[in-house]
C-alpha cells in the first residue's frame, strides 16, 4: 500500500498480492495484524508508478496513526534503499551462478510484478526467473538479462519461430512466429 495510505494521510487502495486491490481501511487492518517475522518493503516509483528502488527491513513502520514513525521508519531505509538498474546496466548485482541470489531474484519481481509475456497476470513469484539469453549461451545472471516467466511461457519463447530480446533492465520485446511484436514493461504500482 502506500506509505500515505498506511499513515492514514491518504485512502489510496492496497494490493493483495495473489488476490488484487484492497481499500485502504483493510489494508492497514491486515497490515497491523501481521506478526515479527514480516518482512516489510518500501519500494520508490517514478510518475508513471515504475519501480525505481526498493529496501527491505524486519522493522515494522509503526502504528498508522503515528505518522512520525512511519516517517522515520521509511528515512532509515534510505540507507539500504537499492537503486533498479536503468539502460546501461552497471551489471554491479550480477551473479557468476546460473542461480540468481534471492535478493536479485526479489529486485526483478519488483519491478516486474508479473509474468512479463504480453497479458499474463501469473504472479512474478510463482515464475521462472528466465535469462533472456541462456546462461549456456553467455547469458548474464543480472538485471539486465533476467524476467520473470510463468512456465508456459517460458516454453513459448523456447519454441520455435519465437524470440525474446531484453534491450534494457526489464523492457521485453517479444516476436512472434507470425512476425508480429510486442513489448512490455511490467505492471506500474498505483500512484
Amino acid at each position: 500500500m502506500p506509505l500515505s495510505a498506511w499513515l492514514g494521510l491518504t485512502s489510496d487502495p492496497g494490493e493483495l498480492a495473489a488476490y488484487g486491490p484492497v481499500d485502504a481501511v483493510t489494508a492497514r487492518q491486515l497490515a497491523e495484524d501481521t506478526d515479527g517475522d514480516t518482512r516489510w518493503c518500501l519500494t520508490l516509483t517514478d510518475p508513471a508508478g515504475r519501480a525505481v528502488a526498493h529496501a527491505c527491513a524486519r522493522k515494522t513502520p509503526g502504528r498508522s496513526m503515528d505518522r512520525c514513525s512511519g516517517i522515520r521508519w521509511a528515512a532509515e531505509l534510505k540507507e539500504r534503499l537499492q537503486l533498479l538498474e536503468t539502460p546501461p546496466c552497471g551489471h554491479g548485482r550480477q551473479s557468476r551462478s546460473y542461480q540468481p541470489p534471492r535478493s536479485l531474484r526479489h529486485l526483478i519481481e519488483i519491478r516486474q510484478r508479473t509474468c512479463s509475456f504480453p497479458g499474463c497476470r501469473r504472479a512474478a513469484r510463482r515464475c521462472d526467473l528466465d535469462h533472456t539469453v541462456p546462461y549456456d549461451r553467455g547469458g548474464a545472471t543480472c538485471e539486465c538479462n533476467l524476467a520473470p516467466l510463468c512456465r508456459k511461457h517460458h516454453r513459448a519463447k523456447q519454441a520455435h519461430g519465437w524470440h525474446l530480446t531484453q534491450p534494457e533492465p526489464g523492457r521485453m520485446v517479444w516476436r512472434l512466429p507470425h512476425g508480429r511484436c510486442y513489448e512490455t514493461v511490467g505492471e506500474p504500482y498505483p500512484v
